[in-house]
């Protein structure tokens, strides 16, 4: 069980009027599109609404009713007014929270999301000690799971992984990790020209396989002067999120597995 209190940023803002996603449901936003009956925000804000160690609840959306309404799940949350992406929108949630308290972020286009993922999450991120954690999953591990899926994979020496959307930041020197993340989020789905952040010396070494993920963790930690770390989690479904319509079919047909088991 965790110790301290976490403090919650959920990035519901959508790309814009135009996703396909969106489009094809008749809704605003592609955080708003229901699975089952439920939009995805609001199961996300379920699972959060259910971690146990959550201390305030902020959710970067448009004032719009609809949203409004999904993201309310009988737990106060603070609405923060998106911003021009998703680094600059978690910073402007972010100057509203103690710069000493603790931080999880999550986005509102992970539906699958778990409270027991966010407690093992939060739970290792807090004890490594680092200032910015990032949830991580096996790549092998889903490809078991969901052979057909497809998702963005950075290769190491050792392991190959794909990101779960989950962020830690332990304090004012993970919020500077927040600062820096604009420059990466614009190469999200180019995993190389990330790992080129990390110097010449360490991107050869990852294109010829021969960069081990710790090794990437330190040199970036070096690179900038901040100490960063990385979680594995368990399940393979914490990998997915709804980027594409190939990924709502598979969380949809997921939920509604899940769900009847359930009942």
């Amino acid at each position: 069980m965790i110790d301290s209190t976490t403090n919650v940023v959920v990035l519901a803002a959508d790309r814009g009027p135009g996703d396909p996603i969106a489009v094809n449901a008749g809704v605003p936003g592609k955080v708003l599109v229901k699975i089952a009956g439920k939009s995805m925000l609001t199961r996300v804000m379920e699972a959060v609404s259910a971690f146990a160690a959550h201390g305030r609840l902020f959710v970067v959306c448009r004032e719009d009713p609809a949203y409004a309404d999904a993201a309310d799940v009988g737990c106060e949350f603070e609405r923060v007014d998106p911003a021009s992406g998703p680094a600059a929108s978690a910073v402007a949630a972010m100057d509203r929270i103690d710069p000493s308290e603790p931080v999880l972020l999550v986005t509102g286009d992970h539906p699958l999301l778990q409270p027991a993922w966010l407690e093992q999450f939060v739970t290792e991120a807090a004890a490594s000690g680092a200032d910015a954690v990032v949830g991580l999953v096996d790549h092998a591990a889903i490809v078991g799971r969901f052979p057909d899926n497809r998702r963005t994979r950075y290769r190491f020496s050792d392991v190959s992984v794909c990101g779960t959307n989950l962020f830690y930041f332990a304090g004012l020197r993970g919020r500077e990790v927040v600062e820096q993340w604009r420059v990466f989020e614009t190469h999200r789905k180019k995993p190389w020209k990330i790992v080129g952040r990390l110097g010449p010396w360490n991107l050869l070494r990852y294109l010829a396989g021969r960069l081990s993920l710790s090794a990437a963790m330190d040199a970036l930690s070096r690179r900038m002067r901040l100490r960063l770390a990385s979680v594995m989690l368990d399940a393979p479904e914490a990998a997915v999120d709804v980027d594409s319509q190939a990924d709502l079919e598979l969380v949809t047909g997921l939920i509604e597995r899940r769900e009847r088991v359930r009942s």
